[in-house]
C-alpha cells in the first residue's frame, strides 16, 4: 500500500511551476529523427531552493496532458507535430518512475521525431497542464513542482550549402620555418555559406578538423593523407591572422532573416612549425564545415 501511495499521480496542484524553453526556434523541414534542438537547464536551487534535492518520483505526460496518462517512455510528444521532450537526471533520460536524488541541473531536450515537421507552439495546452511533475521530500512534506513547455517552432523548407573546395599553398622554404610556433606561406580563401532561405533566427557554422582538434595548437589542423613533410602542419586564421575557433558553432553575422542569402566568410591557411625537427615535402591538412539552425 505504501508502494502504491507513492507512485499515484498528484491530485494536489503542483507547488512550483517552472517553464522551459521559451524562445523561437526554426529548424529544417528534414532535420533527421532524433536530432537534439535545444537545451533548457533547471537547477536544483530553482527546483526545491537548495544544492540537492531529495528527489523521489517522476511523472512524465505526453503531450502536456497532467490530468491524462503517464508514460514510462524516456521520450514523450508534444503538441507540435515532430517534436518530442525528453528529461535528464544527472545524465540519465527518465520517464514516469522513481527517481534519483538531485545534485546537478536537470536538463530538458527537445528532439526531433518521427512525425511530420508541421512547427507550432509548445504553448498549446491548458492552463493547468504539465509535461512533467516531480516530487521531492523536505522534512516531513511533499513538494510536486511541475514543468510546462513554451516556445515556439517554425519549420522551414531548405538550408544552405556548403561547396567543397581545395585551397593551394604556396610552396615555401623549410628554414623560413625557422622556430616552432613559426609561420610562412599565407594563403588567403572564402569560406562560402550558400542559398540560406529566409526565416531562421541564427545560422552557425562549426570547423571540425578532419583527424580531431590538436591540443594547445589553435586553429591547427592535423596532417591528411598524402603528407610527406614531417615537423609542419597547416594552420587555419581568420581574417586577421589570429586561430580560427575549431568546435564550437559560430553565427554567420550577415545572415539576415527576413532576407536570407549567400555569403563569403574571409579566412587564410598557412604553413605552421609544430615540432624540434622538421623536414620539407608536402603537406596536407582537411576540415568539415558543419551547419546548424535555430
Amino acid at each position: 500500500m505504501v508502494f502504491l501511495a507513492a507512485v499515484a499521480s498528484p491530485s494536489a496542484k503542483a507547488d512550483i511551476i517552472l517553464s522551459a524553453f521559451g524562445q523561437q526556434l526554426s529548424i529544417p523541414k528534414d532535420t533527421a529523427s532524433g536530432t537534439i534542438l535545444a537545451r533548457h537547464y533547471i537547477t536544483p536551487q530553482q527546483l526545491c531552493y537548495q544544492s540537492r534535492c531529495d528527489t523521489k518520483y517522476l511523472w512524465a505526460y505526453p503531450n502536456g496532458k497532467s490530468g491524462g496518462s503517464t508514460s514510462s517512455a524516456t521520450t514523450i510528444t508534444t503538441t507540435v507535430s515532430g517534436i518530442s521532450v525528453r528529461l535528464l537526471i544527472n545524465g540519465k533520460a527518465y520517464g514516469t518512475g522513481p527517481m534519483e536524488q538531485l545534485s546537478q541541473p536537470i536538463e530538458l531536450q527537445l528532439v526531433r521525431d518521427d512525425r511530420p515537421n508541421l512547427g507550432g507552439s509548445l504553448d498549446d495546452v491548458p492552463y493547468n497542464d504539465y509535461y512533467y511533475i516531480i516530487r521531492y521530500d523536505m522534512t516531513t512534506v511533499q513538494f510536486h513542482p511541475s514543468v510546462k513547455l513554451k516556445g515556439t517552432i517554425t519549420s522551414i523548407n531548405g538550408t544552405c550549402s556548403v561547396p567543397s573546395q581545395t585551397v593551394k599553398l604556396p610552396k615555401t622554404l623549410i628554414n623560413r620555418l625557422d622556430r616552432i610556433g613559426s609561420t610562412a606561406g599565407t594563403q588567403n580563401f572564402q569560406l562560402r555559406i550558400n542559398d540560406c532561405p529566409k526565416g531562421y533566427n541564427r545560422i552557425g557554422y562549426t570547423l571540425d578538423p578532419v583527424g580531431g582538434t590538436i591540443a594547445n595548437s589553435p586553429g591547427v589542423l592535423p596532417l591528411a593523407s598524402g603528407s610527406t613533410a614531417s615537423g609542419v602542419k597547416i594552420r587555419v586564421e581568420n581574417a586577421q591572422g589570429a586561430p580560427a575557433t575549431m568546435g564550437t558553432s559560430i553565427t554567420v553575422d550577415e545572415y539576415n532573416k527576413a532576407a536570407g542569402g549567400s555569403f563569403a566568410i574571409p579566412m587564410q591557411a598557412s604553413y605552421i612549425r609544430t615540432d624540434t625537427v622538421a623536414t620539407p615535402g608536402t603537406v596536407n591538412g582537411a576540415m568539415t564545415v558543419l551547419l546548424d539552425y535555430r
